[in-house]
């Protein structure tokens, strides 16, 4: 049978399924230059932010494949309109994944900041490239204990920092909009140590993503429809966790770990007893309203009118 193809003027979704199948960890890399590689950065940066020194430094670093982080990474460090704006922000995006993406030690977070110069509108190719980097990610990280094609700093791969790359990854993939519940169930389904501490911290944590301290928006107006946005996908999370890391759940879990893994299935055991007043379950109606609201940021303006309601699929599973 004929699979009948998606319209070209179809909305954008609002949010994916957790692909499970990505290509190799470097044609996800360079899938996303190649996605950004039309970005070409703005000159003539602000004086208060950035000496002309800095700036030559990164008019300098030569071909972005090989940049040094150094010569470009203060741009992440200031307000994005001091460097030029968001076409600077986004044309070295690809190399700052590439080599800061896990380093602890930088006070900022990439995709984090990238919510903040309108993420979900970006174009569906762009979108597209950074989920399926970020699937592939998570397959090596949980699967094959690497981050390729990511760098792990040195200091990272020591088992005490483990925790932190789990939530990086996790963070990312919802922040692209990767179907929580279908992520969740990805690991649950795992079984193994760190995804299921990976499990254990999102069951309890209240915020599995934040919303960026401010947004740079072409339209200004747009940023309480991003916000609420942000909110929605957090209670989304939260509920798709829940059900997932039901009590049922962790004690098969606990079972596996009793005699896998002692200190884990200690931790289960502690995670439990606290869960029964931490989990948040939507309702239908509530699951509903947060995909609208989710929906709402995704898509353009003009594809949300007064039918809107009926044309989002929704699935309460």
């Amino acid at each position: 049978m004929k699979r009948r193809q998606r319209p070209a003027n179809q909305p954008e979704q609002y949010l994916y399924r957790f692909n499970q199948t990505p290509p190799d960890a470097a044609m996800c890399l360079e899938a996303v230059y190649v996605a950004f590689s039309h970005y070409r950065p703005v000159w003539n940066w602000c004086r208060q932010c950035f000496t002309s020194q800095n700036e030559e430094r990164t008019r300098a670093a030569g071909p972005l494949h090989r940049a040094k982080l150094e010569d470009f990474d203060q741009i992440y460090y200031e307000h994005p309109n001091c460097s030029g704006g968001r076409d600077t922000f986004l044309h070295f995006l690809p190399r700052a994944l590439e080599l800061a993406f896990l380093k602890s030690e930088t006070d900022y977070f990439l995709i984090h900041y990238t919510l903040r110069v309108g993420l979900w509108r970006f174009d569906k190719t762009e979108q597209d490239a950074l989920r399926t980097l970020f699937c592939r990610v998570a397959i090596n990280w949980f699967i094959h204990n690497d981050t390729a094609p990511l760098l792990l700093p040195l200091a990272m791969k020591e088992n005490r920092h483990e925790g932190y790359v789990s939530d990086c990854i996790i963070q990312a993939l919802l922040t692209l909009r990767v179907d929580p519940f279908d992520l969740v169930c990805w690991l649950a389904r795992l079984k193994n140590s760190k995804a299921c501490i990976a499990l254990l911290d999102l069951s309890i944590t209240a915020y599995p993503i934040e919303n960026p301290s401010y947004y740079v928006l072409d339209d200004k107006a747009d940023e309480v429809v991003q916000r609420r946005a942000v909110d929605a996908l957090i209670r989304l999370t939260r509920d798709a966790s829940g059900r997932v890391a039901s009590d049922k759940r962790l004690l098969r879990l606990w079972l596996w770990a009793e005699s896998a893994n002692p200190p884990l299935a200690r931790e289960i055991e502690e995670v439990q007893s606290s869960l029964s007043d931490q989990r948040q379950r939507l309702t239908r109606s509530e699951r509903i309203q947060a995909r609208i609201e989710l929906c709402a940021a995704v898509r353009k303006p003009e594809e949300m009118h007064k039918n809107a309601i009926n044309r989002i699929k929704i699935k309460d599973r």
